[in-house]
């Protein structure tokens, strides 16, 4: 039985504003009518092994508990067969079906139901540290200030080179696939193809002049010559280390005053012999977090980018002069998650083929798109101060990054923010204010 195509209901599709691409539904549809991406094959094995091992080891629990209650094996023999069992269907059941009606992504407990976004930029591929097992690879769906992730598919690998890139692909072909049987739409205008483009290329880069009318660019920066960019205080970057080195730092004393000089209320804390006070371990933890503590605050202090018309100033752990780059192109947005926010800044490449970073631009919020947003508008501004001087203009030119995890990285940030510019500007502006 076919089902029929349906409009995507509420959602990231609701009030999508569609620039010329008008999509039209097939006539007839081949291939599946839904897809299903699971785990991949060693997480299965895991699953099917950890369903085999938890029911076991709860069995002789539970028989050793019935031959002598006192054993104090039988209750931890029982809990990690619970945990193991637990473990396997939940490695068993994530599962995301794609269909008529959306996508539908199961994990442990409940499976949460979306709508086909109204964009291929409404996928988002993220690679994040997976342990021991090396980085993952994993998908994210969402409209602007709002992103769901997926069970399935992911990928892990302890090289994270082509992860994002073989995640990447597979994207590509699920929104192929949804556009074939007219179960999604873009409403995102297509790039036009630029002679002489890869192909592969072509893609990912935004339209010309679609991002940078929507960016709110500050015109009191665009009034000051030189234009100093300097770096904004992190401070949640630096609480961790300030914890530590508060920690690092009573400990340390309380090493030093010795056994007899130490406060009664912090009786038994250190051994009472004073071997802590000639603990190496004790003392390089302190060095590493002052250093820690050092770095962040001499970024913050010394790191900012001068814009002048001979070019550009980035002075970071070593000043680098650069030329103006000759395409709004050169100038992207790279991210990085930290552990309850992300991080984002501006990086030029060089006509001389390096990738830098722009000092001055780092932005961050607990919400990656409003991160994105904030650094490609000081990316935007730096653009807007060469033009208004005449200094450079674009010519249209594209060249990617020698690093492909790099390029790749820039093309998926490029097609994020043109679409939240063009599209979902209004939804951020409407949150949480950027931090």
């Amino acid at each position: 039985m076919t089902i029929p195509p349906q409009e995507p209901q509420g959602g990231f599709g609701r009030g999508a504003v569609s620039y010329g691409v008008q999509a039209t539904t097939p006539a007839s549809f081949q291939g599946p009518e839904s897809l299903t991406r699971r785990q991949d094959a060693s997480s299965r094995i895991a699953g099917f092994a950890f369903l085999l091992g938890g029911p076991m080891l709860l069995y002789f629990g539970c028989m050793l508990y019935v031959l002598d209650p006192e054993l104090e094996v039988a209750a931890p023999l029982c809990a990690a067969g619970t945990l193991v069992l637990i473990l396997g269907i939940a490695m068993l059941r994530r599962r995301t079906v794609f269909d008529a009606r959306g996508i539908h992504s199961r994990g442990l407990l409940r499976t949460v139901h979306l709508p086909w976004p109204d964009s291929r930029a409404g996928f988002m591929v993220v690679v994040t540290g997976g342990g021991n097992g090396g980085p993952v690879a994993l998908i994210e769906v969402g409209a602007a200030g709002h992103r769901v992730r997926l069970s399935a598919p992911r990928l892990s690998s302890r090289e994270a080179k082509d992860l994002r890139l073989r995640l990447e692909a597979e994207v590509d072909g699920i929104w192929a696939w949804a556009l074939d049987r007219g179960y999604a739409r873009e409403a995102m205008p297509v790039p036009p193809a630029r002679q002489g483009a890869d192909p592969r290329l072509v893609q990912g880069i935004p339209p010309p002049g679609a991002a940078p009318r929507a960016l709110p660019v500050d015109q009191a920066l665009l009034a000051h010559e030189p234009l100093i960019l300097k770096e904004r205080p992190n401070w949640h970057g630096l609480i961790p280390n300030v914890i530590l080195l508060v920690v690092l730092c009573a400990v340390a004393l309380l090493a030093v005053l010795g056994p007899e000089r130490t406060p009664q209320v912090f009786a038994g804390v250190l051994p009472e012999d004073g071997t802590a006070r000639g603990s190496v371990g004790l003392w390089v933890l302190l060095v590493v977090a002052v250093g820690g503590l050092s770095a962040g605050l001499h970024r913050i202090l010394r790191e900012r980018t001068i814009l002048s018309r001979s070019g550009l100033v980035l002075a970071g752990r070593r000043t680098r002069r650069v030329a103006w780059p000759p395409s709004r192109s050169y100038l992207f947005v790279r991210s990085w998650r930290r552990l309850w926010f992300t991080e984002a800044s501006a990086w030029l490449l060089a006509p001389s083929g390096a990738v830098l970073h722009v000092p001055g631009t780092l932005r961050w919020s607990r919400n990656e798109d409003r991160a994105l947003l904030a650094a490609a508008t000081m990316a935007q501004t730096i653009w807007d101060w060469g033009l208004a001087r005449a200094v450079t203009h674009d010519d249209g030119s594209y060249r990617p990054a020698p690093d492909d995890a790099i390029e790749q990285e820039r093309r998926a940030n490029d097609r994020r923010v043109a679409y939240l510019t063009i599209g979902g500007t209004q939804a951020l502006r409407s949150s949480t204010r950027l931090m």
